[in-house]
């Protein structure tokens, strides 16, 4: 059996790049990554005569910039936070546009991470400013990177006791708060030989069926969706249809781990699995249609998705839920999962333009 501390002792040395895995799973990249450097000048307190010089940083200053944006982090998450972000950087899977720094005089006193991603959503985290300088200084410059690419909303997500002004934030941002996000993983050396389980369900994966299967699989998934509680206002974002296409166009889509949930003759649910890398896969998405729910289904549907991820090898099943979602929750968690992390997660929806 694995002890908490063999547990922590594994697991912290994988888990928290697997934010940023998700992130760029979603990412389009912009290149060239040497961006032309945008500034911005700004003078808010005259009194003091600074002025603050806003920009993105280049290759030499981006760790610098990443540690100053994570800096509430504990030191040993600091580290793998910002080792994965530089290695994706590498790799070209990571833009320099989205990332901001605040100067003055060569001094920096504020950073934001952010991405733009394949679904024209901005993925960041909220900006981190020193002293008394507001975190309204990033907001210019910040939308200014959205609009020019066209992004339709912007997801901010805040690290679990993190320390920002949210007042400033909400109503000088015009952010609303979407979600409290629970993060939760089964590490899969707690696997139990359940090869005797027979449930009701049987799953039926993409790659059975021909191309024109995928309207289904939309429409399917659309109705598991309907008064659900798993932070609806992402339906304002785009149709499941356009974001399942994007999902399906990305380099980690795997049909074979798209499942139609069937009882008997007919569709109930869906669940939708990626594989990752670093040992890992992600049970991305589950839901049953509204007739469906409150019959025990769900913690059928988790054990199948741990059978998978066992026959896939793969050390960690990860996943993430709305903290509303209960019934989804109570799910995961009496399969065996466990909570490693919690974010809150603010959106601002822009006016996209034709």
């Amino acid at each position: 059996m694995l002890s908490a501390d063999d547990f922590n002792y594994v697991f912290i040395n994988k888990i928290d790049s697997y934010i940023f895995l998700c992130c760029v799973f979603c990412v389009r990249p912009i290149f060239p990554q040497s961006v032309n450097r945008q500034y911005y000048r700004v003078t808010p307190y005259v009194n003091f005569n600074m002025t603050v010089e806003i920009s993105n940083p280049n290759a030499q200053e981006l760790e610098e910039t990443l540690r100053f944006a994570f800096s509430h982090l504990p030191e040993n998450e600091l580290v793998i936070r910002i080792n994965s972000i530089l290695e994706q950087y590498r790799s070209k899977m990571l833009s320099l546009e989205g990332i901001f720094q605040a100067k003055i005089h060569d001094q920096r006193i504020g950073a934001l991470f952010s991405q733009l991603r394949i679904d024209q959503t901005v993925l960041a985290w909220v900006p981190v400013m020193r002293d008394i300088f507001s975190i309204e200084l990033f907001f210019e410059p910040f939308m200014a990177f959205c609009c020019k690419n066209r992004a339709i909303a912007v997801l901010a997500l805040v690290d679990q006791g993190q320390q920002f002004d949210e007042t400033t934030f909400v109503s000088v941002g015009k952010f609303e708060l979407l979600s409290d996000l629970i993060y939760l993983v089964f590490p899969m050396m707690l696997l139990t030989d359940d090869s005797d389980f027979a449930g009701e369900l049987r799953f039926f994966p993409m790659s059975y069926f021909s191309e024109d299967m995928f309207d289904s699989m939309a429409e399917l998934v659309q109705e598991t969706y309907r008064n659900t509680r798993d932070f609806p206002q992402l339906m304002q974002i785009a149709p499941v249809k356009q974001v399942l296409h994007i999902y399906q166009s990305g380099q980690i889509f795997l049909p074979e781990l798209w499942f139609f949930v069937r009882k008997e003759d007919q569709n109930i649910g869906v669940l939708l699995m990626t594989d990752q890398p670093e040992e890992q896969i992600e049970l991305t998405y589950m839901g049953l249609i509204e007739e469906a729910r409150g019959l025990g289904y769900s913690k059928e549907i988790v054990r199948y998705a741990k059978r998978i991820a066992g026959l896939r090898k793969r050390s960690f099943l990860l996943t993430s839920v709305d903290e509303q979602n209960t019934n989804a929750l109570k799910a995961y968690l009496s399969q065996g999962f466990r909570v490693w992390d919690r974010k809150n997660v603010y959106a601002k929806f822009l006016k996209s333009e034709p």
